[in-house]
């Protein structure tokens, strides 16, 4: 019976991304345009409602008893303006979630989202980066980035199948090279895993997963020794080093912290 009702709660939250999507689109999205302030007042209005719909979209889910949430270490909004946020991936939450935590997030989408009937306009008023080119997502990155924006991306490139070591794209790398912004490594994990690589939305286990989103301290590049590399093989080089300190993260000691040494459903 809990199982079921579970997935009445992921159809229903599945089905109003959809519906809500469309009624942005058409009915809250040409006022948007019509306001005074230009585009960048509107990509922050967007981003604004989209931040207040996923925060209401998360708590549903979590009042359904499909996963309690734990956040550790996130830093507060304000000082995260101008940061590069590399998030591992393991299931399909876990951008809703980050865009119900983290306010006026600038996200990478993939071009199938862009293109997208339903979230295409309020992907683009909201004022995210299209992976339609590599050097675009770099270019447009870093000037993001320089207006003060945060920028959240998944370094795995999409979701990854628990237990395994983390393999990077090189995107991470090359936009980090570019901008030289700050990084904040945020580590998801989830137990028992949702709605991960090859799960289906009614794929729901019988008790709340336990969902955390651990922050762990800002990475320095090692720019020493990366300045005089071409760029591609400099990417290559903070690749592994990403991967690197990611890895030995994850597998730290005390990582997965007891649950009441987290702050459960912290605002940051």
């Amino acid at each position: 019976m809990k199982r079921f009702l579970k997935i009445i709660a992921s159809g229903i939250g599945f089905s109003s991304l959809g519906v809500l999507g469309v009624l942005f689109s058409l009915l809250v999205l040409p006022l948007l345009h019509l306001l005074p302030g230009g585009r960048e007042k509107l990509h922050r209005r967007t981003r604004w409602f989209v931040f207040q719909y996923f925060r209401a979209l998360a708590g549903f889910l979590e009042w359904a008893g499909i996963f309690d949430l734990r956040t550790e270490a996130l830093p507060p909004r304000k000082e995260l303006d101008g940061v590069l946020i590399l998030a591992t991936h393991p299931g399909y939450l876990d951008v809703v979630i980050l865009l119900s935590l983290i306010d006026q997030l600038t996200c990478v989408v993939k071009a199938g989202i862009w293109n997208n009937p339903l979230f295409g306009w309020v992907v683009k008023a909201a004022g995210y980066i299209p992976a339609l080119d590599p050097t675009m997502v770099i270019e447009e990155g870093a000037k993001a980035l320089a207006r003060g924006e945060t920028i959240l991306l998944f370094p795995e490139g999409t979701r990854t199948l628990p237990g395994e070591p983390y393999a990077f794209h090189r995107g991470a790398a090359h936009l980090a090279l570019h901008s030289r912004a700050p990084i904040l490594p945020i580590l998801v994990a989830c137990e028992p895993p949702l709605l991960a690589k090859g799960h289906r939305w009614y794929d729901m286990p019988r008790d709340p997963c336990d969902y955390s989103f651990r922050a762990i301290a800002p990475l320095d590049l090692p720019w020493p020794g990366l300045i005089d590399l071409p760029p591609s093989q400099a990417a290559r080089r903070v690749t592994a080093w990403l991967e690197d300190r990611f890895n030995q993260e994850i597998h730290a000691a005390g990582h997965h912290a007891a649950r009441h040494e987290a702050v459960h459903r912290q605002d940051p």
